[in-house]
């Protein structure tokens, strides 16, 4: 987050006191946000396990890995010229079926049909198995958090 840092900097230098950073973003225990944020249901580790039997332990991102940051938004904010924060959440839950689970891994860069490659096909009886086993149903209901930040200068 040091570039952000020093992005915040600058734009500091431009913006008059009383000036305004916003950001809104949606997570659910799937993102693994900071700590704190939103328990993941059960059925994610089933995921996560499954994709690191196929692709490894760690999240792909292009050429190279990612990994959450260790803070929070409004943390990183707070030591920026923006540091009056204010978050206002709203939490909903969404149900999908199985189809759409595993449609959506293969929409992620770090478990799209590239990363994959010829593995896409037993990925997808493996998940489909693992899931099913865990919800015969095959629905599925994950809380996802909507925040809206707004950060401004004092």
């Amino acid at each position: 987050m040091v570039s952000g840092l020093v992005h915040l900097l600058e734009l500091g230098c431009c913006v008059d006191a009383g000036g305004a950073q916003c950001g809104i973003a949606a997570r659910s225990g799937a993102s693994s946000g900071a700590p704190g944020d939103i328990e993941p249901a059960p059925w994610l580790q089933v995921i996560a396990d499954v994709r690191t039997r196929y692709l490894g332990p760690e999240r792909r991102a292009g050429s190279g890995t990612y990994s959450h940051p260790k803070e929070r938004h409004q943390d990183f904010l707070a030591r920026s010229p923006f540091s009056n924060v204010e978050t206002a959440r709203w939490d909903r839950i969404v149900t999908r079926t199985l189809d759409e689970v595993i449609g959506l891994q293969f929409s992620y860069s770090y478990s799209s049909l590239a990363q994959l490659g010829d593995d896409k096909d037993d990925f997808e009886r493996d998940l489909r198995r693992a899931l099913t086993e865990l919800n015969p149903d095959g629905v599925v209901n994950e809380v996802v958090r909507t925040e809206a930040i707004v950060a401004t200068r004092p």
